[in-house]
């Protein structure tokens, strides 16, 4: 569980508040949100598709650091890189999904994640890059409400 901690949560939300630390309205709007759909998407594949280590009572848990660090502050990374730095936004989401999967990919080539009920790395791809469409969709309607 240390390792979750430190490689899901501690070292991605410093990187995340160090990039952003001249954007902070950028993590102020899309932190949430990235935990929020996180935690969802999670919340259902524990139940009926994916398992990670360590084991636990109740598998969310052992998730949780990732839902508060890494997938939240990929989102944030992801909308900087369209917002601040102009990037086209349908590939800083490809990129941003890619990224996620190849990681997840090496976690569970190393054991770390387990798949069932016909759940693939194809899927954990579109899972990721759901949550990265919904933030830039939520941009568009954060600039209608200014």
């Amino acid at each position: 569980m240390l390792g979750n901690i430190l490689l899901g949560m501690i070292i991605p939300i410093i990187l995340g508040v160090w990039i952003l630390r001249r954007n902070f309205t950028i993590l102020v709007l899309y932190y949430p949100l990235g935990v929020a759909v996180s935690a969802c998407i999670n919340n259902i594949g524990f139940n009926f598709f994916w398992n990670i280590l360590p084991n636990t009572r109740n598998q969310s848990l052992a998730a949780l650091p990732m839902d508060l660090g890494v997938y939240p502050i990929a989102g944030c990374l992801m909308m900087y890189t369209i917002l601040v730095k102009g990037a086209n936004p349908w590939l800083a989401i490809l990129v941003a999904s890619l990224s996620l999967t190849l990681i997840e990919w090496v976690a569970k080539m190393m054991g770390h994640v387990i798949y069932f009920n016909g759940w693939n790395i194809i899927w954990t791809f579109f899972s990721y890059l759901l949550p990265f469409v919904l933030a830039y969709g939520y941009s568009k309607i954060l600039r209608y409400t200014k």
